[in-house]
């Protein structure tokens, strides 16, 4: 009997030592992960190696689908929700993910503006009169104007707003509804219009103008309530904010919260509720590129000296609501930049980096030849070449 006890008792501790074994393993397995996930978060040259070496994120030419393209210059392309689009011969057509074509479109124009959010997507001739409303392959309305359109805008609830010149006034800027109604028209005389945004919630027009009659330049940004614009349009400016003298404000977009960001000549601001806040500014900086095209983001391309003749280039990435950072690094030159509504992506001639807001790159393609352009959403990024577009899914 003290035999069988004792056999039992250094089981049972065997079982218990061979528990703690496990559990400092597990222990250590969990602490080197949560180490290697932070050192992959906040070391760029980790996160290099790893992407490189590990997860091997890149993508041959030969690994798209793509969609053939007959060389002519009049051909646009588009990406737009999950579909890649091409415009040739007054004829919309919509390719999916496998570069197969799903549907067509005829539109009375020749020379073609995109603009997209959400699942709207508005087209106009360009400097000519027609627009049209497109919600995912259906076009809703079409419209004519008198004048001549240098810009178009949609919301995502499918406000249009447009930019008109060449007629009376300096510019004019008119708002249509996701039924054709005209909600909203202003006329300006000495100014013209630099860049107009509608609230992702089309709650709010923002007009930005500049006024080049005088000495200096005069810039400023009225915002306009849709609401009051239809019940009482003597009410409907909500406020004017003016810049500074002598300062340039050149594109404006709204992002979440109605936050109105600004890009100036010189530095990136946010404007709320007629107050302006400081978010980034140009000088002393080699910048190569900026947008503020990005959900609660902006984003400065910038080269930094690595000694000698070379430079690195450095994509950071500012949240609009939070004020943190994030960079992606590369020793290779961007050529131009694209971005989603949480996506970037990097053109550096013969290869392209897609990155996410958090600057963890997704997918590194790699291309034969030099890149012409690149078209981009949430889902897919097309990769155009005189002959082809190649499709990246996401």
């Amino acid at each position: 009997m003290k035999a069988f006890l004792d056999k039992e008792l250094q089981s049972r501790k065997r079982d218990r030592i061979l528990k703690i074994i496990i559990f400092v393993l597990l222990l250590i397995i969990i602490i080197a992960m949560i180490t290697c996930i932070c050192e992959y978060y906040f070391n760029l040259e980790f996160r290099q190696w790893c992407d490189e070496n590990v997860l091997r994120k890149e993508v041959l030419q030969e690994d798209c689908k793509s969609i053939e393209l007959d060389g002519d210059e009049n051909t646009k392309v588009y990406a737009y929700e999950k579909y890649i689009c091409v415009f040739r011969k007054k004829t919309l057509e919509f390719y999916n993910k496998l570069g197969t074509q799903i549907s067509t479109m005829e539109l009375d124009i020749n020379e073609a503006i995109f603009t997209t959010a959400g699942r709207y997507m508005a087209i106009c001739e360009e400097n000519g009169q027609k627009f049209y409303l497109i919600c995912g392959k259906e076009k809703l309305y079409g419209g004519e104007i008198e004048g001549n359109i240098t810009q178009i805008n949609v919301s995502r609830s499918g406000y249009i707003s447009i930019v008109i010149s060449n007629t009376s006034y300096k510019s004019i800027v008119d708002v249509f509804d996701r039924n054709g109604k005209e909600v909203f028209r202003t006329n300006l005389v000495s100014s013209r219009v630099a860049d107009v945004s509608i609230s992702q919630d089309s709650k709010y027009l923002a007009i930005a103008e500049v006024d080049l009659s005088g000495i200096l330049i005069q810039s400023k940004i009225q915002v306009v309530s849709m609401e009051l614009a239809q019940t009482n349009p003597n009410e409907a400016i909500l406020y004017k904010y003016e810049a500074p003298t002598d300062e340039l404000i050149m594109n404006i977009e709204y992002q979440e919260q109605n936050k109105l960001i600004c890009m100036y000549n010189d530095r990136i601001e946010m404007l709320q509720e007629n107050t302006s806040t400081k978010l980034a500014e140009f000088e002393n900086r080699q910048l190569t590129f900026t947008t503020i095209q990005l959900n609660n983001g902006i984003v400065l391309v910038e080269e930094i000296s690595a000694g000698g003749y070379t430079a690195d280039t450095n994509i950071n990435i500012t949240n609009t609501i939070s004020s943190k950072s994030r960079q992606y690094v590369t020793k290779n030159v961007a050529k131009s930049i694209k971005t989603s509504d949480n996506k970037i992506a990097i053109n550096f001639g013969t290869e392209l980096h897609i990155i996410d807001k958090n600057g963890i790159l997704l997918k590194k393609y790699i291309s034969e030849t030099e890149i012409n352009d690149i078209v981009m959403t949430d889902a897919l990024v097309g990769i155009v070449y005189k002959d082809k577009i190649q499709i990246i899914n996401l």
